[in-house]
């Protein structure tokens, strides 16, 4: 485990890039309602979707868990969940890096349950895995529509 120092200054950092895919995915939002004109291309309204739940949603969620669990290696969920948000921005590949920021944020949930077994882990828990199996479709190739 880091000193606690060292993870207290991860944290701005990592929910910088929440805020990134939260903002660019609004616009995107703004842009397929029709309310601003078109910036950034078709990727950025295409993407509207996958910022939103895996860079915004993916970055927030995993760093309040993160921050729950006190592990140095659980701040892999919203650094892959933001990075993969930036890497959308960047028009590289971004589903490796949500599929790697889904399995760190299961791995925090079964070890926040394996401590704590109730109800509410397991309902998070399972929304993490079904997080998990959407970005491995979407890793596989199907289209985000579908999955």
């Amino acid at each position: 485990m880091l000193p606690s120092a060292g993870l207290h200054r991860l944290r701005l950092p990592l929910m910088a890039l929440g805020g990134l895919s939260l903002l660019a995915g609004l616009v995107a939002g703004l842009i397929r309602l029709g309310w601003v004109p078109s910036v950034g291309g078709p990727a950025l309204v295409m993407g509207h979707g996958p910022l939103m739940v895996n860079g915004f949603l993916g970055a927030v969620i995993g760093m309040e868990r993160a921050v729950a669990l006190k592990r140095w290696w659980a701040y892999g969920a919203p650094l892959a969940a933001g990075l993969s948000g930036v890497a959308l921005l960047l028009g590289l590949p971004a589903h490796g890096l949500a599929v790697i920021g889904s399995l760190f944020l299961l791995s925090i949930f079964l070890v926040l349950f394996h401590r704590q077994p109730t109800g509410f882990l397991a309902t998070m828990g399972l929304g993490a895995l079904l997080w998990l199996v959407e970005n491995g479709l979407w890793y596989l190739g199907y289209p985000l529509f579908q999955v």
